[in-house]
């Protein structure tokens, strides 16, 4: 008589297993196992995997969690089998819940998963930072063979990170190279929560020789040469790169016109070994030559600007602030000193919550931009009560009469910053004081409460 089929269940969430026996106990399926094959290999038999299928995930299919799961169709297969895999599965964070189930009869045993894939946004993207002998579309598809789930980024939790880790630490062993690889979890200078997975390789030094800027033409690459000066003998991270590329290298083009101006990632090329490399010099220093691509865009100028929301200035002041010159190419980075400079001066005539919002319309058939700059003004601001601590009574009573802005005239935020300026000479000799500044908005009153707080240092 052939025996009675059985199934079990196991439910993984997080971390957590829970069993689930459905009724016919464990021992027809444990005297299943003991049963010697009385057929040759290729005949089926109760105890090998014959198929499996998997459910409820949308981001993966049958062979990629066959492959992750550790299973082998045709391999002889048991409970303990089932539970690592699922574990396995549970543990690298790419679900929220595994639940698995299984039968068993002559022919051999069937196993289901049911997924449920964790959420998106719990994924974050991966970043290579010093893998000089590989490109990243090398290193996303040598990942992709070696971790079957890994599909360009991480969850947050769980152990997939750490299979990344070991995938890559196994590439360089495999090409005799040196370091060693980790990897941190990046988040926003604020805190909050993760935005990227940064792996690099420590116990190296790799050397940048030269910057090659691809894309540019013969004249920009004489000012970007002359920029990334400061790279050069330094150490290659593709993150300082592109912090380089964005503060210092893409403002010189934004303020030539190129507003549309870009850069790529970087990548590198390995310097080859010299003969004149010394004898004891160590496989871990490294020189390459960084390759940072760049496509410029064209040259757009300023076509007009039109000026909306101003009141309490006129809109002659305005472009006495501004340099947008028609017919000019538009400088990005100017222009955004000169919104800075028109809300000081705004502050200066108690305009405290002024703010600017310029529009760009581009004409890329004309490689031209016309601005609208839209100018908020807000509330009129008087000069209210002033407070002075930390010094004393002498020096109070020099500063509060040095102090010419008085009560109910409008608050001017440019006097403040000349008067802590010129506050030090009103305050005793030898001593070195720092100055805290707290300008309070009464918004029901219209007033700034202004304290000034000397300490010394």
């Amino acid at each position: 008589m052939k025996p009675a089929a059985q199934m079990k269940t196991l439910l993984v969430s997080a971390t957590v297993l829970c069993f689930i026996l459905l009724p016919l106990g464990l021992s027809s399926f444990s005297a299943a196992q003991k049963r010697a094959p009385s057929a040759k290999a290729s005949t089926p038999t109760p105890n090998q995997l014959r198929s499996l299928k998997v459910s409820g995930t949308t981001r993966y299919t049958d062979k990629e969690i066959l492959a992750a799961s550790g299973l082998e169709l045709g391999k002889d297969a048991a409970e303990g089998d089932f539970k690592e895999a699922a574990q396995h599965l549970g543990d690298s964070g790419l679900f929220s819940s595994v639940v698995y189930s299984f039968s068993y009869s002559d022919s051999g045993i069937k196993v289901e998963f049911k997924l449920t894939d964790n959420e998106k946004i719990r994924l974050v993207p991966v970043h290579f930072d010093n893998f000089v002998w590989f490109t990243e579309a090398e290193l996303l598809t040598a990942l992709k063979q070696r971790i079957p789930l890994f599909k360009d980024s991480l969850p947050t939790s769980g152990r997939m990170a750490d299979r990344v880790n070991e995938a890559l630490q196994a590439l360089l062993t495999e090409r005799h190279l040196p370091g060693r690889v980790e990897f941190l979890r990046q988040s926003r200078q604020d805190g909050g929560e993760l935005i990227g997975i940064e792996y690099r390789v420590s116990e190296v030094s790799i050397r940048i020789r030269n910057v090659e800027f691809p894309g540019a033409s013969p004249d920009q690459t004489v000012f970007l040469t002359k920029a990334a000066h400061q790279l050069l003998d330094a150490d290659y991270f593709r993150s300082k790169l592109e912090a380089v590329a964005r503060l210092d290298l893409l403002p010189l083009y934004l303020q030539r016109g190129y507003l549309k101006a870009a850069f790529g990632p970087s990548d590198a090329r390995v310097v080859a070994e010299s003969g004149s490399k010394t004898e004891d010099a160590s496989p871990n220093d490294i020189e390459v030559d960084a390759i940072l691509p760049v496509t410029p865009g064209e040259v757009y100028s300023v076509s007009g600007v039109a000026w909306k929301g101003n009141s309490a200035g006129t809109t002659e002041e305005a472009s006495h602030v501004f340099h947008l010159t028609v017919g000019r190419p538009a400088d990005a980075v100017r222009l955004m000193r000169d919104e800075e400079d028109l809300i000081r001066l705004y502050k200066s005539r108690g305009y405290m919550t002024a703010g600017i919002k310029t529009e760009a319309q581009l004409d890329e058939e004309k490689a031209s931009v016309h601005y609208d700059i839209n100018i908020t003004e807000g509330d009129l601001y008087r000069m209210g009560e002033l407070e002075i601590v930390g010094v004393d009574t002498p020096s109070k009573d020099r500063l509060h009469d040095a102090w010419k802005l008085r009560e109910g005239q409008p608050y001017n935020a440019e006097y403040t910053r000349k008067f802590l300026d010129d506050a030090p000479s009103l305050l005793p000799r030898g001593l070195r004081y720092s100055i805290n500044l707290s300008e309070e908005l009464g918004k029901k009153e219209k007033v700034v409460d202004v304290t000034i707080h000397f300490k010394v240092q």
